[in-house]
């Protein structure tokens, strides 16, 4: 869904709605009569939020590549479903940026990004591997949420998950299954007092090849690991952001971005660097970054991949007969 602002002429309240055809005000003092004079001639339109009609940055039922620009190149990228909507709500400063946003997903219709199964991605229990992304929660809740999965579900399960816990739960939870039925093995919590309704954080999960690490926000949150053993996937294992690859345990309506993992695990000094760089204006100073440290796998959403919607060709269209009818003598 594309989301307008929109003011009437001479008016200070402020409207939202989805897309253009279908106007709904909240006050009978902007109500629409003729629906070209009044987005010619009693509407304005945001500039950003207009173009992002034009470039269809947040259309939903529409599914889209998330690229990867990592080194394991177009065999990683990942595929948007069709509830999956892209926001200009980036965690970069520097513009182009989007992220995307989950909600309303489930079994019967996922709302995920998801890369099929990829033995680069499932390295060995004793490689070193790093995973990291922005979050931006909507609900403080602890509800197993997962905003990035990689996991085998069946028994003996295998890979890993991340968990919304909230500031209740301790945060974010890494958890490495061990092959033990449905058991997990290690597994680490950190950042409860840094969780944020609404705002981005940054979330990075390190394994040495023998122990877990957690930094939020660019700073090692100093929990301790728990459990024993990891069972690395062989096969199966789809990497998935949003939800379960499956469609369950959805991250409803909260922004996930910018996610990557590294077949090693990042240093403290490099993870900070990342951090620190998403407040630079500059185009690139983030991204390549992180293609420098070396991922694999890094999901990027910078141009849409689908022509736009049917709402958008018509929405044009109306402002193009506007134009024609008003320099008619």
């Amino acid at each position: 869904m594309v989301s307008f602002l929109l003011k009437s002429e001479g008016e200070t309240p402020f409207f939202t709605h989805p897309g253009l055809l279908n106007l709904h005000t909240a006050s009978t003092a902007c109500r629409l009569y003729d629906p070209l004079s009044a987005i010619q001639n009693h509407m304005k339109l945001i500039p950003h939020t207009f173009t992002a009609l034009l470039m269809g940055t947040a259309l939903a039922g529409a599914a889209t590549t998330s690229v990867n620009t990592g080194s394991l190149g177009a065999a990683a990228n990942g595929i948007n479903s069709d509830g999956v909507t892209l926001s200009a709500n980036s965690p970069l400063a520097a513009p182009g940026d989007l992220s995307g946003s989950y909600g309303g997903g489930s079994t019967a219709t996922p709302v995920n990004t998801t890369i099929p199964y990829n033995a680069a991605v499932n390295p060995s229990a004793a490689s070193p591997f790093t995973i990291e992304f922005w979050v931006n929660p909507n609900q403080d809740t602890n509800n197993g949420w997962a905003p990035v999965f990689n996991r085998v579900s069946a028994s003996p399960r295998s890979g890993w998950t991340f968990f919304q816990r909230g500031s209740g739960g301790g945060g974010w939870n890494l958890a490495l299954y061990n092959g033990d039925g449905s058991s997990v093995g290690k597994q680490i919590t950190g950042g409860g007092s840094a969780f944020a309704v609404g705002a981005w954080t940054h979330v990075v999960g390190v394994w040495d090849g023998a122990d877990l690490s957690l930094y939020i926000n660019g700073v090692n949150s100093g929990s301790a690991s728990s459990g024993n053993g990891y069972n690395a996937s062989t096969s199966g294992a789809v990497l998935s952001v949003g939800s379960y690859a499956n469609g369950d345990n959805s991250f409803l309506g909260g922004l996930v971005d910018e996610t990557a993992f590294y077949g090693q695990a990042l240093t403290a000094s490099q993870i900070l660097a990342h951090y620190n760089a998403a407040s630079s204006t500059t185009t690139g100073t983030y991204s390549g970054l992180v293609q420098a440290d070396g991922a694999l796998v890094y999901l990027q959403n910078l141009a849409p991949v689908p022509e736009p919607a049917a709402t958008s060709l018509a929405a044009l269209g109306l402002l193009a007969a506007a134009n024609r009818r008003r320099r008619r003598p």
